[in-house]
């Protein structure tokens, strides 16, 4: 399993999925940084005590607010090299008869999956991450912020791609490689969507369906309620004004409008969405080691 998860993560690298999905990230960083600098226009946070002065406290904010937009925006790239990735990572093999080949060997079927995901997995751990620290980097150079909470919403951004990961993975062992790929981005964009409503619906306090959407598209596809769970991370720890010409009421997520978290995950929404990809992995296995190849 853990030869199959070296090999997996080396063909990974080399596939022009990643090619392209590095040059769109490189892309977006430089686009990215260019409207750090002009946005920011020099305003730099006092990094010893960022509520020493209302200049320095709402340049936080507006930091803060770019970081979460960069984060949003970034989250669909990496969705996206997720599902790309792992689309026909059983059903394309199945496809062109190389499958028969990786058969023969003395690999269970479920030692293939297994491998296959982990090598997968953990080139999406390291593109997420160093994605993550790029915006973090570049919103520290243009502002001198550094962002509250990192390493846990560092954890957070990379378990984005690993839930689209596990259920790619389940679809390729059942559906066509075309199939599959529409499938796990129509689950994407309606988790998105759901997501974006319960904002709504919290900014509009109506707590009736637009937050029961969310939550129910959620529980779908968790991949949205973690974005909203990093951006509550970073948000809650964002210092309170002083109460003079820093009001105490003003509050960051409203500002980020439906791109914040009004209605943050809970910890159980964290180890249901664990106990999710654990899930979707068996019943890979399941139908996997049960179809006919």
């Amino acid at each position: 399993m853990w030869l199959m998860a070296l090999f997996t993560f080396r063909e990974a690298w080399r596939k022009k999925v990643a090619f392209i999905a590095g040059a769109l990230t490189l892309a977006f960083l430089i686009l990215y940084g260019i409207g750090l600098h002009f946005i920011s226009g020099g305003s730099m946070v006092h990094t010893a005590n960022p509520t020493a002065s209302a200049a320095s406290y709402y340049a936080m904010m507006q930091a803060i607010t770019l970081f979460v937009l960069g984060i949003y925006l970034a989250s669909f790239l990496v969705a996206g090299l997720a599902i790309l990735a792992a689309v026909g990572s059983i059903a394309g093999e199945i496809e062109n008869g190389s499958l028969y080949t990786l058969a023969v060997r003395p690999l269970s079927r479920r030692d293939l999956l297994l491998g296959k995901f982990l090598g997968l997995a953990a080139m999406l751990v390291l593109y997420a991450a160093i994605f993550f620290l790029a915006l973090a980097g570049l919103v520290y150079w243009q502002t001198g912020l550094v962002i509250p909470g990192m390493l846990p919403a560092l954890g957070l951004f990379i378990l984005i791609p690993l839930v689209l990961l596990a259920v790619t993975m389940l679809g390729t062992t059942r559906l066509s490689t075309l199939g599959n790929g529409v499938l796990a981005f129509a689950l994407y964009a309606i988790a998105v969507v759901g997501g974006m409503m319960e904002q709504i619906g919290a900014l509009m306090e109506n707590t009736t369906a637009t937050i029961y959407t969310g939550v129910v598209t959620s529980l779908i596809l968790p991949a949205d309620a973690i974005y909203r769970r990093l951006v509550a991370t970073v948000v809650d720890l964002m210092p309170a004004g002083n109460g003079q010409d820093i009001p105490h009421f003003v509050n960051p997520q409203s500002m980020l409008g439906p791109f914040g978290s009004q209605s943050t995950p809970s910890d159980w929404m964290l180890l249901y969405t664990l106990v999710y990809i654990v899930i979707l992995l068996a019943a890979a296995v399941y139908v996997f080691n049960r179809r006919d190849v």
